[in-house]
């Protein structure tokens, strides 16, 4: 279910990016959805605080005992004798474990005795009692809480930027071969300029997935670049539309270009799968749905408690949105190229 959620998110947003045509300024109404849907994403990725279920708690807690949690939970049972509190689980009710505080933290949740609320905890000897010390209240009644996914935590955030801009690159270099055989067929240089757009803002995707990938990487694996094979196929991938670019460069007839071109991106698209989505999952690696992994990635995991709800709208409303920006993008490059042509023609 949610792989079909997630095409069609996409196959919306690439609706919408034709329209009214791909090859004349978006109309304004297009560029606002964009500007508004793009500043809700970001707002939505950024600002929510991440709330674990006691389910997480005492996993995460058994196997650190030194490990904070963000609990999302309800204060209740306040005893004044043993400066402790029973913090139900904000999801499920009837789970609770009792918790040790501080004095200033005893009159916090007093105040909120009742409400819901995240707090950072830890073990404190057994699953039944955890631990939470002065300023440990993340977030009181929050609106919206992301999920707390074990070995991610706060990291797990890069989803909802890197993962759209990998399947964009994906898009767009087959938006690049479709053009490019367009071309082939009729011999309009429009059509070349098109492929030519969408290959050059897909590669512009690429390297931001590979930043993004190495900023996480840095976190979560200790290095910025690991050669991981998810990390080595993007590197391979960049090279074979490197190539590209330089190809284009490198002939100055505008139809040998175009016709190369074509051919060239035609051939490349059929590296895209296998360096995008096939030989990583070959291959074991550090990066989640490799080989040896034994899920496939928290957006495609089959587990209910893999990613919430709120965080899979969040992650479609992020694929949607930017794969509008690719299209305003490539369609800002194709004009800036054709009106390149016009200026040369009329030197010539």
């Amino acid at each position: 279910m949610k792989s079909v959620l997630m095409l069609g998110a996409a196959l919306l947003a690439v609706i919408l990016g034709f329209m009214p045509s791909i090859r004349v300024r978006k109309p304004l109404w297009w560029r606002a959805l964009v500007i508004v849907c793009i500043t809700i994403t970001v707002l939505l990725a950024l600002l929510p605080p991440i709330g674990g279920s006691l389910a997480d708690v005492i996993i995460a807690t058994r196997a650190d005992s030194t490990k904070v949690v963000p609990f999302y939970c309800t204060p209740e049972d306040w005893n004044s004798k043993i400066a402790a509190v029973r913090l139900r689980d904000a999801r499920n009710p009837a789970l609770s474990v009792i918790c040790w505080t501080s004095s200033e933290l005893d009159a916090e949740f007093v105040r909120h005795a009742g409400k819901r609320i995240i707090v950072n905890v830890s073990r404190n000897g057994s699953d039944t009692v955890v631990q939470a010390r002065d300023n440990s209240v993340v977030a009181i009644e929050p609106l919206i809480t992301l999920p707390y996914i074990m070995g991610l935590e706060e990291r797990a955030r890069i989803i909802f930027f890197h993962v759209p801009m990998a399947w964009i690159a994906f898009i767009a270099y087959l938006i690049a071969m479709v053009f490019g055989i367009k071309y082939l067929r009729n011999r309009n240089l429009d059509d070349d300029a098109m492929s030519a757009s969408a290959a050059s803002v897909g590669t512009l995707f690429t390297i931001l997935a590979t930043l993004s990938g190495a900023i996480w990487a840095k976190y979560n694996w200790g290095e910025y670049w690991n050669w991981d094979p998810r990390q080595t196929t993007i590197f391979l991938l960049l090279l074979v539309y490197a190539a590209y670019f330089v190809l284009r460069a490198s002939i100055n007839d505008e139809q040998v270009r175009a016709r190369l071109s074509s051919v060239y991106a035609i051939i490349a698209f059929v590296t895209v799968p296998f360096l995008i989505f096939i030989l990583p999952r070959l291959a074991p690696g550090l990066h989640p749905g490799s080989a040896d992994d034994t899920n496939i990635g928290p957006l495609l995991s089959t587990k209910s408690d893999a990613i919430n709800l709120t965080k899979q709208l969040v992650f479609l409303l992020s694929l949607f949105s930017f794969t509008l920006v690719y299209f305003w993008l490539m369609n800002i490059r194709y004009r800036a190229l054709t009106l390149e042509r016009v200026i040369s023609r009329e030197k010539s």
